[in-house]
């Protein structure tokens, strides 16, 4: 090439084809690298290439069964309680001295709540002369309820009656009752 010509500029046409240089194995003539939107390997990749490969896919195999062979129902020290179908909006779980509730959301079980009771008229759980939301437990004008951990495999709920979660601040609009 001219070394008087700008570098990137397309070699003389006239020139010898033996005059000009190649560098590396990824080289592109100034014309083609100009246009070229990716690098262009003209070497062929080693066998630590393909070795990487089938290691990588046999990492994913193994986490893959290791992940399907552990799913299942979860271990002690929640326990089954109800199927989800069966929670028409609330459902007392004696058993736990809960109250297991799907009318705001997901399934949320209160804690010592069995004398409480899902209100259709305003959708919140009303009893003891107070009123709470039926999705997070907070109270309003009284102490919010708290909680059991809860997960639901298969369509079956499972609590775990060994924790109590605390329930958010209490509100301090008070309401009252609309199924008295």
């Amino acid at each position: 090439p001219d070394p008087d010509s700008a570098p990137g500029a397309a070699p003389d046409a006239n020139a010898d084809a033996t005059d000009l240089e190649f560098g590396p194995s990824g080289y592109l003539p100034p014309k083609a690298s100009a246009r070229a939107r990716k690098i262009v390997l003209r070497a062929p990749l080693g066998i630590q290439w393909v070795v990487g490969a089938v290691v990588a896919g046999i990492v994913v195999v193994v986490a893959g069964v290791l992940w399907w062979s552990q799913s299942g129902p979860p271990a002690a020290p929640f326990v089954a309680t109800v199927t989800v179908a069966d929670v028409d909006g609330a459902v007392v779980l004696d058993d736990l001295d809960a109250l297991a509730v799907t009318a705001g959301g997901p399934v949320v079980v209160f804690a010592d709540a069995t004398d409480l009771a899902l209100c259709d008229a305003n959708g919140r759980i009303e009893g003891r002369g107070g009123v709470w939301s039926a999705s997070t437990g907070r109270g309003f004008g009284i102490e919010s309820l708290a909680r059991h951990p809860t997960l639901v495999h298969d369509g079956v709920l499972f609590v775990d009656p060994t924790t109590v979660v605390d329930g958010p601040t209490a509100s301090s609009t008070v309401e009252s009752p609309a199924c008295g």
